[in-house]
């Protein structure tokens, strides 16, 4: 079965189906392109329950993702922003039998996505007229541009001899599916297949490197809770691959230029000693017949041409007019000639072969560093987090607006809230899912909620942090007063963790990919090989960033590289690194 590169008109209605619920009433709260692609869009979206990743690539694919990607801007983004930002999605559906999905805002715009092959993103006004595309096109029946009125592709009849999935409507891989071998009986299963999916009986189904599909294929289905989160890794995979293809394909083919220059040095090697092996042969067998030679020699010494003779196999040109050993020195000249030459020849292949490992270890690098950048994330993540020792998630707010969230929303009466004693500080909580916590557990959540604090950027050496249960914690102010947003009341005894200092470990940890995890010492060496420990300094993020990537590397960490802008992401502040793996 042929790879499969983009989603059919079922995977569409399925998706769809699934997920409608899910993306209407979303706030489009921003727009990125994917770094490294120029038409993979992620709309981060603002919904009830929580912020969504939609990834949207015309001609290929629809859904939302949990995968951690690099994002960029351009161009089109900037004016895609600008048409959409802050709008509500009021209505989503599929137009016609295509795959063709419109989503219509709350500003009256009319996002539409083409799944089809060189297909488009388009953006319409209330009129129909297109505002914006990411691509001029234009076909015999219709044109994409902006300022024209959008229609749909007309129904495409095959001059061919019809197949069947022509007839039918539906791709060779759903017919293969369902076992369907004939126009009848196929036009009753793939009816009965599209009901049973707009009921909502979906069987998500992924074949590794092979298809998705939102029913049972065969026995080799890999099974998913959601039909979304099994697009989602089929094409977030095949995605890592292009990525990595693509970002070493320029790299490969210096490769291969480096191999055949290498190869033709080599070659020219051989012929060199060959060749210096022969004339020194020759010279030897001069010098070894040295009586034979002065004969023929004076034989034909009023001869102004040379003369041929054989000795061993070998034709040998004499020069009559020279003696013997003069003779053997030309023949011994022109081998060290051609030594000389292999040896410099040499010299260049130990160059080239060095320029080759060299090459060799950027191509791993970056494909190392390119599926490093791509991995799925937990939904902690979005905030600041650590694990601690013993096993308890902590999660911390990175904004005013993600403080207040955590406090109305995560904070249970048994969790613990902490927060260090100065003001601008992250909320913190320990989720303890109603079990007993430790000091251990504590201390590591307290390094969070000192370290992200303002005491960093002050550059102080250490701080206090309180913590509360949380049924100590309120929004709701004593009558008359007022509580800015992100701010809580604390009823009740603070229990203090005096004198934390400063300090923030920084570990790379495999968890289903590669992931970078900060917390405390303790915290940190538990689960990660390389660790580095940071405390405030001088230096800015970025600076920092490429010292870490340069001790990561040194330890032969493979894609340290790719790690660069989430490493920036977690710092601090400006710091100083003070300790690295030995």
């Amino acid at each position: 079965m042929q790879r499969k590169v983009s989603m059919n008109y079922f995977d569409l209605l399925a998706w769809h189906i699934e997920n409608s619920q899910n993306i209407e009433n979303c706030r489009i709260d921003n727009i990125y392109i994917i770094k490294g692609s120029d038409n993979i869009f992620l709309f981060h979206l603002h919904c009830k329950d929580g912020d969504r990743d939609l990834i949207i690539e015309p001609g290929r694919r629809i859904h939302f993702t949990k995968f951690t990607v690099d994002r960029d801007t351009n161009g089109q983004v900037s004016f895609l922003r600008t048409l959409l930002r802050e709008s509500f999605i009021r209505s989503t559906e599929i137009l016609g039998h295509e795959r063709i999905y419109s989503i219509k805002t709350s500003n009256e715009k009319n996002i539409i996505v083409e799944l089809l092959p060189r297909g488009v993103l388009i953006v319409t006004d209330d009129k129909n007229q297109i505002l914006f595309t990411t691509e001029r096109k234009e076909f015999k029946d219709r044109e994409i541009k902006q300022g024209s009125t959008y229609s749909l592709p007309p129904i495409s009849i095959s001059k061919r001899k019809a197949s069947l999935p022509s007839l039918l409507g539906a791709p060779q891989e759903i017919i293969d599916a369902l076992n369907i071998t004939d126009v009848e009986n196929g036009k009753i299963i793939i009816s009965e297949l599209e009901e049973k999916i707009k009921n909502g009986i979906i069987e998500p189904c992924l074949i590794e490197k092979t298809t998705v599909l939102p029913i049972k294929a065969s026995n080799n289905c890999i099974e998913f809770r959601s039909f979304n989160d099994a697009l989602d890794r089929y094409f977030t995979e095949l995605e890592k691959e292009q990525i990595v293809n693509e970002s070493s394909k320029k790299l490969n083919d210096e490769k291969g230029r480096l191999i055949s220059t290498i190869n033709e040095v080599n070659q020219k090697i051989s012929v060199y000693k060959e060749n210096a092996e022969r004339l020194r042969k020759i010279g030897k067998l001069i010098m070894g017949n040295y009586p034979l030679i002065e004969k023929i020699r004076n034989t034909n010494i009023n001869s102004k041409n040379t003369i041929i003779i054989k000795l061993d196999g070998e034709e040998i040109e004499l020069d009559p007019r020279l003696s013997p050993t003069k003779n053997a020195s030309i023949y011994f000249d022109r081998a060290k000639e051609l030594e000389a030459k292999a040896k410099k020849a040499e010299e260049i292949l130990i160059n080239l072969q060095n320029k080759l490992n060299t090459l060799e270890a950027s191509i791993k690098q970056k494909e190392e560093s390119s599926k490093i950048k791509i991995r799925e994330k937990e939904w902690y993540e979005k905030y600041r987090w650590t694990i601690t020792r013993n096993e308890f998630l902590v999660i911390a707010g990175r904004d005013v607006d993600q403080n207040e969230s955590l406090v109305k929303k995560m904070l249970d009466d048994k969790d613990i809230f902490l927060h260090a004693d100065i003001h601008g500080a992250p909320a913190t909580i320990i989720k303890t899912i109603g079990k007993e916590i430790g000091e251990c557990d504590l201390k590591d959540a307290a390094v969070i909620s000192a370290t992200y604090s303002k005491a960093w950027k002050e550059g102080l050496a250490s701080i206090d942090v309180f913590w509360v249960t949380g049924d100590q914690v309120s929004k709701s102010p004593p009558t008359g007063e007022y509580l800015p947003k992100g701010s809580f009341m604390i009823y009740g005894k603070k229990n203090f963790i005096k004198n934390l200092k400063l300090e923030l470990w920084i570990g790379l940890e495999d968890n289903n990919g590669v992931r970078l995890f900060v917390g405390s010492e303790e915290a940190v060496k538990k689960r990660c090989m390389f660790h580095v420990k940071l405390v405030p300094g001088e230096d800015d993020p970025e600076k920092t960033a490429s010292k870490i990537i340069k001790i990561m590397n040194r330890e032969n960490i493979s894609g340290a590289n790719g790690l660069k802008e989430e490493i920036i992401k977690i710092l601090p502040g400006r710091c100083k690194v003070i300790k690295e793996n030995t």
